[in-house]
């Protein structure tokens, strides 16, 4: 990917790395990826998917799979760093960026990341339930991370891929989600709104992106279902290599800051 963007930079006459010329602004930075500890998840299904997200994603400048003290550090280092980064996760939130039992509103690692504009994506487990201790964030977790009274109650859940499944995520096919996001308690949340659906049954969404307006973060889910023979992995390539630079336009930007070029159009060369 860094060979790609370096070329792409050279062909342009500029550098794509930052320098007192130029730097990158609100542009697509990195992606940290958690399947240490997992929920609703084989450990050898999480890692499969999750090494396949770190080998094949191509948006993100760096992709790396981290432990939980990597992952807080990761997390921290990538806050208020200019960048839109993603954090992906396996039905497990790491304990060492929100303590667990919703004890730390508001000033925890992980609402932080999220407020300052960036990415975070969960697949297996309702997102932001599991921690250490089980389910100790229980559905409180989502409320209290996005500031919403969202549930994912969803069990049987039967989804088909919708239009934007079908030209983003070609690989996704039917299946069932047990913890969708229900697209009504969106319509009437005041800053959260339905990004992309990639997926939705009778009783909600699931892949969804959801965009909050007033911060810039992005929450995501897919496949959060107890079933490790879904092609997690492919699904969630799919999503970021070819939707995330349709809704996420990095783009360089001089020190004057007249915008010079966008990623979508180094992926032309």
């Amino acid at each position: 990917m860094r060979t790609m963007r370096t070329l792409c930079a050279a062909l342009l006459g500029t550098t794509i790395l930052a320098s007192a010329a130029l730097a990158e602004s609100d542009g697509l930075g990195e992606m940290g990826v958690f399947y240490a500890n997992v929920g609703w998840i084989g450990g050898a299904a999480a890692q499969a998917a999750g090494d396949q997200i770190v080998a094949e994603q191509e948006p993100f400048l760096d992709a790396q799979v981290y432990d939980l003290n990597g992952i807080e550090d990761w997390v921290i280092a990538n806050t208020d760093d200019g960048d839109i980064d993603c954090l992906v996760m396996f039905g497990w939130t790491p304990e060492t960026i929100y303590e667990p039992g919703n004890g730390d509103d508001e000033n925890s690692p992980l609402e932080l990341f999220l407020d300052d504009g960036n990415f975070v994506i969960n697949s297996a487990d309702y997102i932001f339930y599991v921690t250490l201790g089980g389910g100790a964030n229980g559905e409180n977790g989502v409320k209290t991370v996005m500031d919403a009274g969202f549930d994912l109650w969803t069990d049987g859940n039967a989804i088909k891929p919708t239009p934007d499944g079908e030209k983003y995520i070609p690989s996704l096919d039917n299946f069932t989600s047990n913890r969708s996001f229900k697209l009504g308690q969106i319509d009437a949340d005041a800053a959260w709104e339905t990004e992309v659906v990639f997926g939705e049954g009778p009783a909600g969404a699931d892949p969804v992106v959801l965009y909050n307006a007033d911060t810039g973060g992005r929450v995501g889910i897919w496949m959060q279902v107890s079933n490790d023979g879904l092609n997690r992995g492919d699904v969630a390539v799919e999503l970021f290599n070819n939707w995330v630079p349709t809704a996420i336009q990095p783009q360089s930007v001089e020190a004057d800051g007249k915008a010079t070029t966008t990623w979508g159009e180094l992926k032309g060369f």
